[in-house]
């Protein structure tokens, strides 16, 4: 069912309307009609644990847009409200699909935005490109998905993957003793192993010694044969590429066995891996995208927006790309200061857009290729931006003392 809330189109999964429905049209060039974006969001299926608070999310943001007098088309020499169909894909790439089809031939939507996750990006953008409704996705991360060659997607994946660790190898690389050693352990997952590809060679490259490389499956709970590799290795750095769930038996048995290592890095750390394991996460180390209290363009609205939504960021760190999903198509359409679809393709092709992560800049295949994020430790139970130092919201404890 779908149905309608002020400005905010709302839906489930089902494709059949009620009478209720006023389907929003997009018209070139009007200066009358709201613009729309349409999006699906994984509120419930595999990926809800992520997404669950996006809908509510997105509503706040479309609210606090128009709270401050909409979209600014310069075209219409005034603004417009901004208005955002939701649907639910349940995390089925068909579904989304479908969603993606109902939202350019029944809503008739301006503009996409969305979807998240790898497995959606493959198969979904070819229905912006058949419709030519310029599509700017959140959590994408693939490098493939953007090589086919498509003229109406881009997307903002927390970050790329050859920017993931930047700054965590350049804080590493300021630390006396300097680590010399690191050994990879990957969950078997597109992302997570694409991360582990590129970093192992660039820690390679920046003169680390790579002492072991270990991929484990997904169903994996017995870590014992592994964890006693590291404690014979001894790296100075355990880098784990993994999501929250799969790790948690690694991490747990890492602290009953006593692992040692300088460093403990978590790729992809957030607070329900922490919620998951409490007091075994201490001093580890990992990635976000963005923490309230780092200053940056939206930085204010984007802490004000998940204040509203109550959305923590360290529970749910993906997050900020469908935050920098939503902004950059709001810019690029007042850049093109018309409801005109090419006009907004040709603003986002090779353009550069400001977010609380900083600006980010697409190539000439719609992938953000400046797009860093930040390193933290948690201390005390909580997370601490520790790198870069401009920014940071306290100092890096090195060696972590919980893990010697």
């Amino acid at each position: 069912m779908k149905y309608t809330i002020g400005l905010f189109a709302l839906g489930t999964a089902a494709l059949a309307a009620t009478s209720l429905i006023t389907p929003a049209h997009a018209t070139v060039g009007s200066c009358t009609e709201p613009v729309t974006f349409g999006t699906t969001i994984s509120s419930t299926g595999r990926y809800s644990t992520l997404a669950d608070k996006w809908r509510n999310m997105t509503i706040e943001f479309a609210k606090m847009i128009n709270e401050n007098g909409g979209v600014n088309l310069k075209g219409c020499g005034k603004k417009l409200p901004l208005k955002i169909i939701i649907y639910d894909d349940q995390s089925v790439p068909s579904t989304a699909v479908s969603l993606f089809e109902r939202m350019a031939t029944v809503d008739k939507v301006d503009f996409f935005v969305g979807p998240d996750w790898s497995a959606m990006g493959f198969p979904v953008p070819p229905v912006a490109e058949k419709h030519k409704i310029p599509m700017v996705m959140a959590n994408v991360a693939a490098p493939p998905i953007f090589k086919r060659g498509l003229k109406y997607m881009w997307g903002t994946p927390m970050p790329t993957v050859p920017n993931w660790s930047t700054r965590y190898f350049d804080m590493m690389s300021k630390q006396t003793p300097r680590p010399k050693t690191i050994y990879f352990i990957t969950q078997d997952n597109p992302v997570t192993k694409a991360l582990t590809g590129f970093w192992s060679k660039k820690a390679a490259s920046l003169g680390y010694k790579v002492l072991g490389n270990e991929l484990f499956s997904v169903e994996l709970k017995d870590f014992t044969s592994l964890v006693l590799k590291l404690r014979i290795r001894k790296p100075d750095i355990i880098y784990i590429s993994s999501f929250d769930s799969p790790s948690v038996p690694l991490i747990q048995q890492m602290r009953r066995l006593k692992t040692k290592a300088k460093d403990v890095h978590h790729a992809l750390l957030s607070g329900k891996l922490h919620k998951q394991v409490g007091n075994d996460l201490e001093g580890v180390t990992g990635e976000i995208p963005w923490y309230p209290g780092v200053k940056g363009p939206y930085s204010d609205f984007t802490e004000e927006l998940v204040k509203r939504a109550n959305v923590d960021m360290f529970e749910y760190p993906w997050t900020m790309s469908r935050i920098s999903a939503y902004l950059i198509m709001v810019q690029a359409v007042e850049r093109a200061g018309t409801v005109d679809r090419e006009k907004v393709r040709a603003a986002l092709f090779k353009g550069t857009f400001d977010s609380p992560t900083g600006q980010i800049e697409f190539n000439e295949n719609g992938y953000a290729h400046k797009n860093g994020a930040f390193t933290l430790q948690v201390q005390n139970g909580k997370p601490v931006i520790v790198w870069p130092p401009e920014i940071a919201t306290g100092k890096f404890v090195y060696p972590s003392p919980s893990w010697q």
